[in-house]
């Protein structure tokens, strides 16, 4: 008998929401048993829309079939008259990843005061109520204090323009480490050979990978194992990948997992030093 292929459905379960209001997105994915299918976490981006949470439902097998779903909660603060979003899903083969998405589904602004266009701005401005005039400042003044503001400001640019910069650059750097390794230290102490602590950990590699695509400016939220490890070009990433693909996917956790873990946190902190003195380099040899 031939297989069916992977079947995918994706639809907003709403058709309309307000600004700020809650709604949410629903995925069904039915594959052949044993087919092992998992979904994007919620720390990954999803466009204009802010994610909030995901609910996944267990695994219902009949026959040769299994169906695995999940509902995500989304917020939105876009003025737009409609959202388009697709998620995909992702399925293991042959030690790699293969996406798959249905087609994108819309879902509409409930807007709770007129459109822009639509509004008398005539009628508007017969409305505003005009305060008494102000005296007038001196105008003489002011452009010459603004003058001199200006000048002072290019003077201080020109002489330390460069410096300032670098400066800011590595302040920005740090700072995001820093949030990096507390938001990061957080989920590692959390994780365990339970479903919550399989979800932080889960969690804390879509943080890592989030981190290293911020600090390298490539696409890592949706690298496959052998592009993670054909950019990188650490040979420990190897094992490390695998470990925490098999302790999420698999539920295989154990010591090893911990350790994989840990080199994560060791192979974020060289790629930022790597990245910080890329900006030292540039201050002497400007």
């Amino acid at each position: 008998m031939q297989t069916r292929p992977i079947q995918i459905q994706g639809q907003f379960v709403e058709d309309s929401a307000k600004i700020g209001q809650d709604f949410h997105y629903s995925l069904r994915v039915t594959h052949p048993k044993g087919q092992e299918v998992f979904f994007p976490s919620i720390n990954q981006r999803f466009g204009e829309l802010y994610p909030v949470k995901k609910d996944y439902f267990t695994t219902r097998t009949q026959g040769n079939y299994s169906v695995d779903s999940a509902v995500y909660t989304f917020k939105s603060f876009e003025i737009d008259d409609y959202q388009l979003l697709q998620i995909p899903v992702y399925t293991w083969v042959n030690s790699d990843c293969t996406v798959l998405a249905d087609k994108p589904d819309t879902i509409f602004l409930k807007r709770l005061v007129p459109n822009a266009k639509s509004i008398d701005l005539d009628s508007l401005y017969q409305a505003i109520p005009i305060p008494p005039l102000e005296p007038k400042t001196d105008l003489k003044n002011v452009l010459w204090s603004s003058i001199s503001l200006i000048l002072l400001i290019g003077l201080v640019y020109w002489i330390f323009g460069n410096r300032i910069k670098r400066g800011i650059r590595i302040y920005l750097l740090w700072r995001k480490n820093v949030d990096f390794k507390r938001a990061f230290q957080r989920l590692q102490r959390n994780i365990s050979n339970t479903n919550k602590g399989l979800q932080n950990l889960e969690n804390a590699f879509s943080l890592w990978k989030n981190y290293l695509e911020n600090l390298t400016k490539l696409p890592f939220s949706t690298f496959t194992t052998t592009e993670m490890v054909d950019n990188l070009k650490d040979k420990r990433l190897v094992k490390v990948l695998k470990e925490v693909d098999s302790a999420i996917y698999g539920g295989n956790f154990s010591e090893k997992t911990v350790s994989a873990v840990n080199l994560l946190t060791e192979i974020a902190q060289s790629l930022y030093i790597i990245e910080r003195e890329k900006i030292s380099l540039e201050k002497k040899n400007g």
